[in-house]
């Protein structure tokens, strides 16, 4: 074969794979991704054990607006949940000493309807312990407790 011979042929070569080279580039980079789907089921639930530290440490507004509520809320209501909040909070410490430790033990996810579960684990300053399931729904790209 002559050297015009193979330049033809190098041409043909380089015709063909320039366009379809960056093409499988791209697709191979996909492919080897090592970039893990995002279990919704435990971001759900690391917000419900958010919510519930809150509570622990008394931030009860920001544990009333972790709830799926409507955007506007009468201030009668918002204060009587306040208050309900604080109540809970006392009776545990009445009762075990106070919240020490809110802890996930499990998530499931249900896609479709973009809620979960959060089953959560509430230690206790007396060595109780209370599982507590929160339903958590995702809404406008945040998860509140239903």
């Amino acid at each position: 074969m002559s050297l015009s011979g193979r330049s033809k042929e190098a041409e043909t070569m380089r015709r063909f794979f320039h366009p379809v080279f960056p093409v499988l580039l791209c697709c191979l980079s996909v492919a080897c991704s090592r970039e893990k789907p995002v279990d919704h089921g435990a971001v759900a639930a690391q917000a419900a054990r958010h919510y519930y530290e809150q509570l622990l440490a008394g931030k009860y507004e920001t544990f009333f607006k972790g709830m799926n509520l409507p955007d506007t809320v009468p201030d009668s209501y918002r204060r009587q949940m306040l208050s309900n909040f604080e109540k809970f909070r006392l009776r545990h410490d009445t009762l075990h000493g106070g919240l020490r430790t809110v802890k996930v033990r499990k998530a499931e996810f249900s896609a479709k309807d973009s809620t979960a579960s959060a089953f959560l684990v509430l230690g206790f300053r007396d060595s109780t312990v209370e599982q507590v399931v929160v339903p958590m729904v995702k809404r406008r790209r945040v998860w509140l407790m239903r």
